[in-house]
Formats: C-alpha cells, sequence, structure tokens
C-alpha cells in the first residue's frame, strides 16, 4: 500500500516514506526513481519535475484502458509541480515484439528516428493499436501546444515493457527536450523557459540526471542569476 503523502512533499520525501514502508528502488532514469511495491504488482515513478509523463500518466487516467498502454491507478502530488505515478509493474519486453508494436504504431520518434520498420498488417490494424496510435497523436498535439521545448515523441522498443504474463505494455512515450532546459539555464535563455516558473526549473535540477558536485551547483548559480518575467517568479 502506498503510504500517506504530503503534498509539501519532496521526491526525496516521498521516496524516503515509500522504502519505510517496504518499497524499494528497482531502477533510476534521467527524470525519475522508480520503486516496487513490497508484494512486486505494482511501480511507484517518483518525479520532482516532468512535466511530459505528467501528461501522458493523466491521459491514461483519463482515457479508457487499452491492452497495449500501461495501466496507471494513481497520481500523487507532491511539493510545486512533483509527483507520484502509482502504476503496474513491468518489465523488460521481448524485443522481436516490442520492434513490432512500435512499427506498427507508425509514429516516428523523435528520440530515435529510425523507428523499426516491418510491422505486421494485422497488428497496425488492429482496433487497439489503432486506438493507442490516436490517442498518442493526440497527446503529441497537447504537449506542442503547451511546452516551446515539448521534445516529441519516444516511442521506441527500450520503452516497450511487457507485465508478468508477457502482455506488451507502452509507456514513457513523450518527452520535453531536457537537454535545452539545460542548456537555456546555463546560457541564460530566459526566452526559452517562459513555459517554466523558477520553482520548476528549481525541481528540474533536482531530478537523477543532476548528481550533486560542482557542475550541478554552478547550473543553480546560473538559475539564480537568471532574469524571470513576473509569472515565472510567482508561480510555483
Amino acid at each position: 500500500m502506498l503510504p500517506t503523502l504530503a503534498p509539501d512533499a519532496t521526491a526525496d520525501d516521498a521516496r524516503a516514506a515509500l522504502e519505510a514502508a517496504g518499497w524499494r528502488e528497482i531502477g533510476t532514469g534521467d527524470w525519475a526513481w522508480v520503486l516496487a511495491s513490497p508484494d512486486g504488482t505494482l511501480a511507484a515513478r517518483v518525479t520532482p519535475f516532468d512535466p511530459a509523463f505528467r501528461l501522458f500518466a493523466d491521459a491514461c487516467l483519463a482515457g479508457p484502458p487499452n491492452p497495449f498502454l500501461v495501466r496507471v491507478d494513481d497520481v500523487v502530488p507532491l511539493r510545486h509541480r512533483g509527483y507520484v505515478v502509482v502504476m503496474e509493474r513491468l518489465h523488460p519486453a521481448d524485443e522481436a515484439r516490442a520492434r513490432d508494436l512500435v512499427a506498427s504504431l507508425g509514429i516516428t520518434s523523435a528520440s530515435d528516428p529510425t523507428s523499426p520498420a516491418g510491422a505486421s498488417a494485422e497488428l497496425a490494424d488492429h482496433p487497439d493499436v489503432v486506438d493507442l496510435r490516436r490517442r498518442m497523436e493526440d497527446l503529441l498535439a497537447d504537449g506542442a501546444r503547451r511546452y516551446r521545448l515539448w521534445g516529441g515523441a519516444d516511442i521506441r522498443p527500450g520503452n516497450i515493457l511487457q507485465t508478468a504474463d508477457g502482455e506488451l505494455r507502452l509507456t514513457d512515450p513523450v518527452f520535453v527536450h531536457g537537454p535545452t532546459v539545460f542548456e537555456s539555464i546555463r546560457d541564460g535563455r530566459a526566452d526559452l523557459l517562459a513555459d517554466f516558473s523558477r520553482a520548476d526549473l528549481e525541481d528540474f535540477l533536482r531530478i537523477p540526471a543532476f548528481v550533486p558536485g560542482p557542475d550541478t551547483d554552478a547550473l543553480r548559480r546560473a538559475l539564480d542569476g537568471l532574469v524571470l518575467s513576473d509569472a515565472q517568479r510567482t508561480t510555483s
């Protein structure tokens, strides 16, 4: 069971509470830490800031179930725009089957333009794949409307996982272009960061990609010196 998390809890607070409740860390990405429930059936994705996955998780909750889409059970808010996504526990997928699903969706991945080819017509025309394709296209359009630094699709075999029973699931299919956020902070490009508040950017520098040390300290100093708009300064 997920422990109670206060709305002002940080991602570090959430991880500590989960670990105290018997959850264990099973993975770390650039944007988030992932912990498995004590019984191994659920996963908790903890992040201080990741607007793209939040859009995806909210879309999963809002839409009907799809057998090729990860099941999201809840999104628990943390401080500022941090959150915990509670979802089904997944595992590495069979590579050939994962490549077939990616090819069948037919959405070019901005993170890897060399998308797998050779989709089976049967899978590409499957009603659940057609539904998933439409929902991903809607999600991509929504992200592009919201964020100047929207990265686009990240639909690749590595983001196809599977359940313990071997059922394929798409997860983490979209992204905000983190390297450009980093470069904009470093180079003082406040104009490119207008979609984010100072609190957002401070929390961005707390994602796992930024390890403690001189380089991250320098980025924090650069952020302190960044001249942001009134809206960015006051939005949390």
